[in-house]
């Protein structure tokens, strides 16, 4: 059964919770209204953030026991869990003292998740004193313990955040199903309909530059030609194309201004051209955690005919056979291809895009020579000038200063060995965890004095000049103890790094007697190979920042 809107009882008439008479000696509550809102609710009138903070104001009208002491908002926040910053903020101001009530429209506006839930109704709020009140599920602990049914109001709330989920997926794709299109933005060439955000209507500007890569693609030009041509007539790609729009507001795509070939490939095998609707490449459950992958191609969702065409069925059907033959041509020594080790590491320090591993025949030998060459460069030659370096100068290079790095770190071991056996070494440790068992011992000694007077606050067993006093100076211990005992795990970690040493340098020795660079010798130590135009090589160790910090400790730095 659909639910039905509460819109109109919630306006007309709030729900009444029974409220204590207020006296002279009530303590006054600090209120704090918690307003969430799911992203798949924020559509709906009675969930959004405007609502549920007119029913919580009404409800405090003429309480003259309350006093609001601010509002936390969530909005766009899953209620499966209590990770969320508004939440986080109210609970740091209750710990502190600053909120003793908490106001929500209803249990499912607090959290969806019914253990957490019940953690904090039933054991930390009537611990710290804290008043709790669900308006809509008539909730409130200062009149009652709360109802048998929270429980299971909060296991139904669960269930419907998983059922939402569910039917939002199943919604999601009726939709898609239909041909009416679900993505945030258009796709390059197209725009969605303000009229209709279920439609996609043609982008002129745009479709003229796609119309244009089809043209050229049919006349026979190659991918790198196109974007040559692209690039020479002044046309962006579409994402600085989105961005001078307001589409994207990321601001990496301000300066971009060169095409990719990978651009080009995906424009030219997108079936929406052709006035396809196509769906469902991709898959993910947001309420399992499952991320995000792609579907097969037989799986996806077509339908024909939803929008106006930029290219034609007969254009794109010819561009996609031309593109398969390529794909076809047999690909020369693949089979016997020599790992590419450095992959993914070789980067330009020119232009700072990576560089790719190609191939070429020695004549003589009759075998392959490998180098790395700057793909921007070989695109568009004009935009950097780093060309190429061969493979075996630069794996010479790297293993050379792997075995630099390997060095350094045995004259390290060497000198933390002396240092960390000696005897004063030994009983500065032992004195520094003994301060620290002290700091964590005052710490929480402090935290539950903090919980004691709440209590004795909220049961009326001391005064509310006593309270903010006791208060006040259980907030400056705890820093001062915090403070403290982040100092002591700063040294501690020294510490302890200066007797690990020996073990984590003894690992990465046993790469010393190898002569040859190898794929775990390059994941181990090397992070990224910058190659300059002048083919001056920077390595960056993965083990720098570490190496540095034993120097320091050697040093004797804190």
């Amino acid at each position: 059964m659909a639910r039905k809107s509460r819109r109109i009882n919630q306006v007309n008439q709030v729900p009444q919770v029974i409220t204590p008479e207020p006296s002279e000696t009530m303590p006054k509550y600090n209120v704090a209204i918690y307003l969430r809102v799911s992203n798949e609710e924020s559509a709906r009138t009675v969930g959004t953030i405007e609502f549920q903070k007119q029913i919580a104001l009404e409800y405090m009208k003429n309480r003259t026991d309350m006093v609001l002491y601010d509002i936390y908002i969530d909005n766009g926040r899953t209620g499966t869990n209590f990770d969320r910053e508004g939440f986080q903020q109210m609970m740091y101001d209750v710990y502190n003292g600053k909120v003793n009530c908490i106001i929500v429209k209803d249990l499912s506006r607090f959290g969806r998740e019914y253990i957490g839930m019940g953690e904090y109704v039933d054991k930390i709020f009537p611990l710290l004193g804290i008043r709790f009140i669900a308006i809509n599920d008539c909730v409130d602990n200062m009149v009652a313990p709360c109802d048998v049914t929270v429980p299971i109001k909060n296991v139904i709330n669960a269930l419907y955040a998983k059922d939402t989920s569910r039917k939002i997926a199943s919604a999601f794709r009726t939709k898609q199903l239909n041909g009416e299109y679900t993505g945030g933005m258009g796709p390059y060439g197209y725009t969605v309909s303000e009229e209709d955000r279920d439609k996609l209507v043609v982008d002129p500007e745009a479709a003229n530059v796609v119309k244009m890569i089809f043209k050229w693609k049919l006349e026979g030009l190659g991918v790198v030609t196109i974007c040559r041509m692209l690039v020479s007539m002044g046309i962006v790609p579409p994402a600085k194309y989105k961005y001078d729009r307001g589409v994207f507001k990321n601001k990496k795509f301000a300066n971009m201004k060169f095409w990719s070939e990978s651009m080009i490939v995906r424009i030219l095998a997108n079936e929406v051209y052709t006035g396809n609707m196509v769906q469902g490449r991709t898959k993910r459950s947001l309420y399992n955690n499952i991320p995000l992958r792609r579907v097969d191609k037989e799986d996806w969702i077509i339908v024909e005919n939803t929008h106006e065409a930029i290219v034609s069925k007969e254009d794109f059907n010819a561009v996609q056979e031309m593109m398969a033959q390529y794909n076809r041509k047999p690909r020369v020594r693949k089979t016997n291809k020599k790992e590419n080790i450095l992959k993914g590491l070789v980067v330009c320090g020119d232009c700072g895009y990576r560089m790719v591993r190609g191939d070429y025949k020695d004549r003589e030998k009759g075998t392959p020579n490998y180098y790395f060459v700057c793909r921007q460069h070989s695109v568009y030659p004009e935009s950097c000038q780093t060309t190429s370096i061969k493979e075996d100068v630069l794996k010479s290079i790297v293993h050379q200063s792997i075995k630099m790095q390997i060095m350094t770190l045995s004259k390290i071991e060497e000198s933390m060995l002396v240092a960390s056996t000696a005897p004063e070494t030994k009983h500065a440790m032992y004195s520094l965890t003994k301060q620290i068992s002290e700091t964590l011992s005052n710490i929480a000694y402090i935290k539950e004095s903090r919980v004691r007077i709440a209590t004795d606050f909220a049961r009326q067993m001391i005064d509310e000049e006593e309270y903010n006093i006791l208060r006040d100076q259980l907030a400056i211990e705890l820093q001062n103890a915090a403070e403290k005992l982040e100092v002591l795990e700063h040294k501690r970690d020294k510490f302890n790094k200066l007797f690990s040493a020996d073990r984590w340098i003894s690992e990465l020795k046993q790469y010393s007697s190898t002569k040859k660079l190898s794929a775990a010798m390059v994941n181990e130590f090397i992070k990224s190979i910058k190659v300059y135009p002048d083919k001056r090589i920077e390595i960056e160790g993965k083990h720098q920042d570490t190496i540095a910090e034993y120097l320091e400790i050697l040093n004797g730095g804190e």
